[in-house]
């Protein structure tokens, strides 16, 4: 490659050997400029790093992103320089169909083990023409049978929104703070963009009143609601949503976590419109955009650039299934939920006439099976939104996750009361529900005999968030209509949860601790839960 320091050499030497004008001279630099250019822009970039997902005992997932058609690399070693043998490599072609993502499934690992791998792109003519390469490691889930003594995790979602998005001097600092506690895996529990916002250097003046003097690193696109955006025009819908996944992926705290541990990719409303359902018509939860055409051509381009972004590995007969489940040894069985594609209309009575779901009667059976097939000591359900926590609102005066207020009949109670009845009825212990969504954090129990054999079921909920979004200067009420209650509640600070499976010596039994941090890296006073399995 010719590079600017020649082009200038190439001109001394032109204008001291060759007595030519000066007009065939600028006329030989300014096509050298022009190639030069050129050049640069057709280079092989991977600018948004690199992410490893859907980690299993035996398998995991490996994304990154370039800027044109090229082959991607993956080489994977247990040594961190790469000197293990042998050396894997594994290659896939990217191209403009996927936006240059590309997916590859390394299989045949290790369990329990840390893998360190990188990944670049080479031309596909030339493989000498390469990429610079990306690194990250990641670690494989212990066997089913593996009685591994800790694990520890995060859960975290709410990524920019409200305008209230990556700050000029800091971008999003809260990342890095996840990444100093090295999780074991991160569960990003959804809203990792916020579609339907836009982020303007200076955001509105009622978030400045919360968070005075806040810069945006302004983004080049604007919300999906805006009334420029045809929601007809798939192509314009893809490239608005590409820009705000480009936009967050682009922060230097995100990819350095990214690049550092593994990641469980979830789904809730902002990565398409908020408060969405996949089956419906959007126009009755929101005025500003009723009788708007095109409705499912956005839950399509919203889901798909999901997908591109997340190192998912596909299910086989259902490529848009987000549902699934991970075991990590004998302590934890792991259940990621979808809330949004399968749900009925918000604002419908709960009543038997409209059957009413939020999740699906597939999923739900799914869950259930996995739930009764489970011989982890503890059950981790991550959900995009909460069951003990209302989140009713709207024009139409309807409630969003499986809680109420106890104001209005459009909800999902129904549903909700009859999988705790499931849970009663064969006694399935160590439930634990994590979640995120309402920009603050919570943590509920609730006790109470939804069977009426007179044995209660007893289960936990961890609310937290949000990473980086508006938060609320109060939390909500526990749902009245269930024996829920506060076990902590904490509002107006960024936050997100950090779990960790122990064993502990002086009882022999491996406890589920919980808390909630900061973006100051302090443990929140009063969100420490010590859990002992029944």
């Amino acid at each position: 490659m010719v590079h600017a320091k020649k082009a200038g050499l190439l001109y001394v030497l032109i204008a001291f050997r060759f007595p030519i004008s000066s007009f065939f001279i600028c006329l030989i630099l300014s096509s050298t400029s022009t190639l030069l250019y050129a050049q640069q822009q057709d280079e092989l970039a991977v600018p948004y790093g690199t992410a490893s997902g859907d980690v299993t005992a035996h398998s995991a997932i490996v994304w990154s992103k370039t800027n044109k058609e090229s082959k991607m690399h993956a080489q994977y070693d247990n040594a961190s320089n790469f000197s293990g043998t042998p050396q894997h490599f594994q290659t896939q072609v990217v191209n403009k169909s996927t936006d240059y993502t590309g997916h590859i499934k390394l299989n045949n690992l290790t369990s329990n083990t840390i893998y360190y791998y990188r990944i670049w792109f080479s031309d596909l003519a030339n493989s000498s023409v390469r990429s610079d390469s990306v690194t990250g490691k990641f670690k494989t889930a212990p066997d089913k049978s593996d009685n591994t003594e800790n694990v520890t995790f995060v859960i975290a979602g709410d990524l920019g929104g409200s305008k209230l998005c990556r700050h000029t001097d800091t971008g999003y600092p809260i990342l890095g703070v996840v990444k100093a506690l090295s999780p074991d895996f991160f569960i990003f529990n959804g809203d990792q963009i916020y579609g339907d916002n836009d982020c303007p250097l200076t955001p509105s003046s009622f978030v400045l009143n919360h968070f005075p003097g806040w810069k945006n690193i302004k983004g080049d696109f604007p919300s999906v609601t805006d009334s420029s955006v045809n929601w007809n025009n798939s192509d314009q819908l893809h490239q608005v949503y590409l820009k705000h996944w480009q936009y967050n992926r682009a922060d230097r705290h995100l990819q350095n976590l990214l690049n550092s541990t593994s990641m469980y990719s979830q789904a809730d409303d902002h990565e398409v419109i908020n408060d969405y359902g996949g089956l419906w018509a959007y126009d009755y939860i929101d005025s500003r955009n009723s009788h708007r055409e095109g409705y499912p051509k956005l839950v399509k381009n919203g889901i798909d650039l999901f997908f591109e972004f997340s190192p998912i590995d596909r299910h086989q007969t259902d490529s848009n299934r987000i549902y699934r489940s991970f075991n990590w040894g004998k302590n934890l069985d792991l259940f990621l939920l979808d809330a949004h594609s399968y749900r009925s209309q918000n604002n419908l009575p709960d009543t038997i006439q409209y059957n009413k779901t939020l999740y699906g009667k597939q999923q739900l059976e799914w869950l259930k099976n996995g739930l009764l097939g489970s011989n982890a000591t503890w059950k981790v359900i991550s959900n995009t939104v909460p069951i003990t926590i209302p989140n009713c609102f709207g024009e139409r005066n309807s409630c969003d996750n499986w809680a109420t207020t106890g104001a209005t009949n459009n909800t999902f109670v129904r549903e909700r009361n009859a999988f705790l009845k499931f849970l009663d009825e064969h006694n399935i212990k160590n439930i634990v529900f994590i979640a995120t969504d309402v920009h603050f954090a919570g943590t509920v129990n609730v006790t109470q005999d939804f069977d009426g054999d007179g044995d209660a079921l007893t289960f936990y909920e961890m609310v937290n968030g949000p990473l980086n979004t508006f938060t609320h200067n109060s939390t909500n009420p526990v749902d009245p209509t269930i024996n829920a209650n506060y076990l902590y509640n904490e509002s107006a600070i960024f936050n997100f949860g950090y779990l960790k499976i122990q064993q502990y010596k002086h009882d022999q039994r491996t406890h589920l601790l919980y808390e909630v941090v900061d973006s100051n890296n302090r443990f929140r006073p009063g969100s420490q839960l010590d859990l002992v399995p029944k």
